[in-house]
């Protein structure tokens, strides 16, 4: 009795497998209407939109930039308009005040998108400290002319109200990482926004952004985040919260920011 159990366990097995190959002859995704796409951003010295089009998820062809564009940008009862410096991409260099609100208005062939944003005041970085770290002997790296280094950057937050904010870190020009935050644990508190251990080498050079955000941009690049990390299966990523009115996807946020810059002799 044994083997025969054995024998009709083995012989399920197969027909199992056999019955699971198949080949799928007509595999096709359906594909969405195409969609404006706007990057855009005021900071205290210039204006920046970038408007392309979305594109099939099968097509490698480059990105499909969109010229010949109305964009304006309003704040204080002055209407400013972004010129095109090169194929889907505006822009101005002005003084665009804080403590501001601004819109923006594409128009494109019959396409109307318009957004709203806040641009806070700045809150300045307090101090900052760089030094060799405790850790640099025990942890080796394989460039022997690289020292590990600990960073940290100190700021207060005002209390008077809701302050949002993205720090981004750069390496030699190149963003190495960002971090969003609001300020519900540390609301008019002085803290460490940065912490940072890394290996530098001679002459490498370390810039630190502190942005000051509204919470529409603060909620889409909480949003972006959840999105990219999704990792459910049989699932698609919800696409990331955006302020922008019409059919089109990105968004429009103003920043003010204070800079720290290292170079490391």
């Amino acid at each position: 009795m044994k083997m025969k159990w054995k024998f009709d366990i083995l012989f399920l097995l197969m027909v199992l497998c056999c019955s699971c190959t198949e080949v799928i002859d007509d595999f096709s995704l359906n594909t969405a209407d195409e969609r404006i796409v706007v990057d855009a951003t005021i900071s205290p010295d210039k204006a920046i939109v970038i408007l392309s089009k979305t594109t099939s998820y099968l097509d490698a062809t480059e990105i499909p930039y969109l010229s010949g564009a109305q964009v304006t940008i309003s704040f204080n009862d002055k209407i400013v308009t972004l010129t095109e410096d090169s194929v889907g991409h505006y822009s101005k260099t002005m003084d665009f005040p804080t403590a501001t609100n601004y819109e923006l208005v594409v128009t494109i062939g019959d396409e109307h998108v318009s957004a709203r944003t806040y641009m806070p005041e700045p809150v300045l970085w307090d101090s900052a400290s760089v030094a060799v770290s405790q850790y640099a002997e025990l942890i080796p790296n394989k460039d022997t002319t690289k020292m590990l280094y600990e960073v940290f950057a100190y700021m207060t937050d005002p209390k008077s109200e809701a302050n949002y904010y993205r720090v981004e870190t750069f390496i030699n020009d190149t963003l190495e990482a960002t971090e969003t935050t609001d300020d519900a644990f540390f609301n008019g508190q002085s803290v460490q926004l940065l912490t940072m251990l890394y290996f530098f080498d001679k002459d490498d050079t370390l810039t630190v952004s502190m942005k000051s955000i509204d919470k529409a941009a603060y909620e889409f690049f909480n949003t972006l985040a959840l999105s990219n990390s999704s990792s459910a299966m049989f699932s698609a990523p919800d696409n990331p919260k955006s302020n922008l009115q019409g059919n089109a996807l990105g968004r429009f946020y103003a920043y003010s920011i204070d800079t720290l810059m290292f170079t490391f002799k």
